[in-house]
């Protein structure tokens, strides 16, 4: 039983990640962040590398309830952003959050 719930929490995290790609392409993240390179934004493996062992301060960042821990000096950009995501749900951000992780 203990690996039937580890192998479904596995799918379950591919599964969110894949669903958190279509979140960031659909919001209009992707015009900022690119995988590998620093743009307007940090890199996704910058914001994840800073986040790991942090993804719930990544989550509350994404909810705008948390201050940003990567390149602080430009987080006023991303408040439009953030505004925009906002009414997101629960699992939507913690896909989009697994989708950004995934890039460590």
């Amino acid at each position: 039983m203990r690996k039937l719930v580890v192998l479904f929490a596995l799918l379950g995290g591919t599964a969110l990640a894949a669903d958190g790609a279509a979140i960031f392409k659909a919001k209009g993240c992707a015009s900022c962040h690119q995988p590998t390179a620093d743009t307007v934004g940090p890199s996704l493996k910058k914001i994840a590398q800073a986040y790991v062992g942090k993804e719930d301060q990544l989550v509350k960042f994404l909810k705008g309830q948390a201050k940003p821990i990567v390149d602080p000096a430009k987080a006023a950009i991303m408040m439009p952003q953030l505004t925009l995501i906002k009414n997101l749900s629960d699992e939507e951000f913690q896909a989009l959050a697994n989708y950004i992780m995934s890039f460590k």
